[in-house]
């Protein structure tokens, strides 16, 4: 059945909601809150995540799925998403602004939807989707139930994460400061004051860390804060809350002034998903992956080239201590709806340079191609790689076991970031096998889950790219996946509304799965390494036989079949 102009029951004029491509940001009350429960955010636009700015607002569904997330604003559906992790179920509402809001986690579409989406997946013969679809498929109105919410996806607990974009080039805008005003005359908080030694690299020191304290004067870091280099760096631990929601939520603004003058700072108005992953740079990676606290710099990185948040855009990395008299200081945050807290403090250089040897390794910087070499080693990192000079640090032990083909080279450090993808590259410590040579994968072990890249033969070597450092190791994965179906054996009867099943392999990188019913796809959602298909009009009453096959990144296959009857 073609898809009809219908607004899920409801026709309107397409004339009516054809998209402008102006872009220009929605004026306040532009759009309404996505949810009919009281507003409460479980997060807001521009949060410290792990590797990305929280490009959107987490709205709080009291713990419950299921729940009709409405459209912001009159458009249309203009795309929808399932993957596993990331959003899960997704829907893009194009807007005739020249915006889109983006609602995400979602358990399912309004129905109409859910069931064209389905049509689409069996089309395509595959679960995961991006589909775009055309203006006149499904307008809806302001206020329109278009989804229900859930926890699918990269999701911690059920929620709704919205967004607003520009159509044009998918720039998230900040919803609290574009169109969703949300009652807020609750102030941020400063915390702490972060100060580092600029004359040598963020990732060879550890930062004084000074408290703010509120008076009846009003917030300071008290006393003098006296400091051994000329070149200062500063960063703060600041948090945001919301009238009636008491999550420590991330500032909108901070800005650093001495007298009357701005001199560094930024403002998180808006930021791409081509440019999210500077947030490594904008805070102290190496101190949360400690545990510590995010501590956002006012002062940016060599290598933060994100000057869309800066404010101003030439904010210096330094602040430069030409003699020995006290400075005066003053910080202001400031969240979306223009509450602000204010703080000062005082820098005094001693007159002398403190500074610790400087480490052992090969020192790459940002700006400049950074390349490490040893006999059975290389390792080559772009201009835009590094935020900061590193010293790299390499090690090697043996690698373990009849599989391994290398070494374990250990890369430099886990608790500092790369911004782009870096090639590795490793010559076997051993001839490899005429029957293994498209078996042979790099694995990388370090901070997350372990990761396996499938490899490219390079004059007697094997390369791979990561964006992460860590321990890599060549190795030959001739293990094909192993697939189970709990509660249902061969010859077996299914009773139960779904079939679940579970696919583990032994280096945990599943790169395909199919599984066919008679012969015919069949739709098995995934969540991790679980494949669930829920029974429908596909499996009738009967005797049925299932196939299911698995393929691991190295091309190893296995394929199971079992009948049963229903």
């Amino acid at each position: 059945m073609a898809i009809g102009s219908r607004v899920f029951g409801l026709w309107l004029p397409l004339a009516a909601l054809q998209v402008c491509v102006q872009g220009q940001p929605p004026p306040p009350g532009a759009y309404r809150y996505p949810l009919d429960i009281p507003a409460r955010l479980n997060a807001n636009f521009g949060e410290m995540r792990p590797n990305h700015f929280h490009m959107g607002l987490d709205l709080f569904t009291e713990r419950r799925t299921g729940l009709p997330v409405l459209a912001a604003a009159d458009g249309h559906v203009g795309r929808v998403k399932v993957e596993p992790g990331g959003f899960g179920r997704a829907l893009y509402l194009y807007h005739p602004d020249g915006t889109t809001t983006l609602y995400a986690h979602l358990e399912r579409f309004a129905p109409e939807l859910e069931a064209a989406v389905r049509r689409r997946q069996y089309d395509t013969e595959s679960w995961a989707l991006e589909w775009v679809l055309p203006p006149g498929a499904f307008p809806v109105r302001r206020g329109q139930a278009v989804a229900f919410s859930g926890n699918t996806g990269a999701s911690s607990g059920p929620h709704v994460h919205f967004e607003v974009r520009l159509t044009r080039d998918d720039r998230c805008l900040n919803p609290l400061r574009h169109g969703l005003p949300l009652p807020d005359d609750v102030a941020p908080e400063l915390l702490r004051l972060a100060v580092y030694d600029r004359g040598r690299s963020i990732y060879e020191q550890t930062p004084a860390l000074h408290p703010f304290r509120r008076t009846p004067q009003g917030t300071a870091v008290p006393g003098i804060i006296r400091v051994h280099t000329d070149r200062v760096a500063l960063a703060v631990e600041a948090v945001d809350r919301m009238t009636g929601s008491p999550n420590p939520n991330g500032v909108h603004a901070a800005r650093l002034l001495e007298g009357d003058s701005p001199i560094a700072g930024f403002r998180l108005d808006e930021v791409g998903y081509e440019a999210t992953r500077y947030q490594n740079a904008h805070a102290d990676f190496m101190r949360r992956a400690a545990g510590g606290p995010w501590l956002q710099f006012l002062t940016p990185l060599p290598g933060d080239t994100l000057t869309a948040i800066r404010s101003p855009a030439s904010s210096p990395t330094a602040i430069r201590l030409t003699d020995t008299l006290p400075r005066r200081f003053r910080i202001t945050v400031a969240d979306a709806a223009g509450n602000t807290r204010v703080a000062d403090f005082t820098l005094q250089w001693s007159g002398t340079l403190r500074r610790p040897p400087v480490p052992e390794g090969m020192p790459m910087a940002p700006g400049h191609v950074g390349v490490f070499e040893t006999a059975s080693l290389q390792v080559v990192l772009d201009e835009q790689a590094l935020y900061d000079t590193i010293r790299f640090q390499h090690s090697e032990r043996p690698g373990q076991g009849p599989l391994s083909f290398s070494a374990v080279h250990r890369l430099h450090r886990t608790d500092v970031p790369v911004h782009t993808y870096f090639t590795v590259r490793l010559q076997p410590s051993r001839p490899v096998p005429a029957a293994l040579a498209d078996r042979m994968v790099i694995r990388r072990t370090g901070r997350g889950s372990p990761l396996v890249r499938k490899v490219t033969p390079q004059a007697g070597a094997y390369a791979a790219r990561f964006r992460e450092f860590g321990e890599v190791e060549l190795l030959a994965d001739d293990s094909p996946p192993a697939i189970a179906i709990p509660g249902l054996s061969d010859g077996g009867r299914l009773a139960g509304p779904s079939i679940v099943v579970r696919v583990s392999d032994d280096l945990g990188a599943i790169r395909q799965f199919r599984g066919e019913l008679d012969g015919r796809w069949l739709l098995f959602a995934q969540q991790g390494g679980t494949y669930t298909y829920r029974v429908d009009e596909r499996c009738p009453p009967g005797r049925h036989t299932l196939t299911l096959s698995a393929t691991d990144e190295a091309g190893n296959k296995s394929v199971r079949s079992v009948v049963f009857t229903r």
